[in-house]
């Protein structure tokens, strides 16, 4: 979604510099609090943020003030775990990485499960509570596979882009799962790339139930509330 922004005449990807070190001391910025003066920062720039700060009371504030709109993004906390456990396997100057290079799949996954689980919950959760509506778009990963183009209209509009089928369909098609994996196929697995598989749904293929127990403990309630999960019979 960064680059498909950044896709628009003008605009750039950059990033905080104080949250980039922060990253970098602490592992993670799942805690960190935004700059009071973010908006003045880049208000005569055409500039696309990705960052993951929790939507905490604090930082929904200087963004509401700032007049900046936000977009939150966010998937199948299971898909999550799987994501996070062959990346962070295959990038050697990840900071898990000691923690992770010597565990099997399902190990790690466990090893999530005990570990970040809750916190990815409670950041999902923030933002839900804190986030105002009317500045900001909450967009599931597994939607914007479902149908990209509607998908990418709405955050379009959110940020007062231009969202005409020509504008819309054209970045989306640059930005496929096909073209951006050197032509692969969604669901063809290369685990030593960036753009892995590219669906939704891939922990089925690597939870037991033990693992399904964990994190219904941690997560099942979440998975409830955000739609993908009817019960906890899963």
């Amino acid at each position: 979604m960064e680059s498909m922004l950044a896709s628009y005449p003008g605009f750039h990807k950059t990033m905080i510099p104080e949250a980039v070190s922060y990253e970098l001391e602490n592992g993670g910025t799942h805690d960190y609090e935004l700059p009071a003066d973010l908006p003045t920062r880049f208000e005569d720039s055409l500039t696309v943020l990705k960052l993951h700060v929790p939507g905490s009371v604090h930082n929904t504030r200087v963004l509401e003030k700032g007049e900046i709109s936000y977009l939150i993004m966010y998937r199948d906390l299971r898909d999550v775990a799987v994501s996070h456990v062959f990346y962070v396997q295959r990038t050697p100057w990840h900071p898990e990485h000691p923690e992770y290079t010597d565990l099997s799949v399902r190990e790690g996954l466990h090893h999530f499960g005990n570990t970040l689980l809750p916190e990815f919950v409670e950041w999902i959760r923030s933002w839900d509570t804190n986030r105002d509506p009317e500045q900001s778009l909450i967009v599931r990963y597994e939607d914007l596979l479902a149908d990209t183009v509607a998908t990418f209209r709405e955050v379009a509009r959110l940020f007062e882009l231009p969202d005409d089928a020509d504008t819309i369909e054209s970045i989306v098609e640059a930005h496929r799962f096909e073209n951006l994996s050197g032509g692969r196929d969604r669901g063809d697995d290369a685990g030593d790339s960036f753009f892995r598989k590219g669906v939704s749904g891939d922990w089925k293929n690597h939870f037991t139930p033990e693992l399904k127990s964990l994190y219904k403990k941690t997560a099942g309630e979440a998975l409830i509330d955000f739609g993908y999960e009817a019960d906890l019979d899963w």
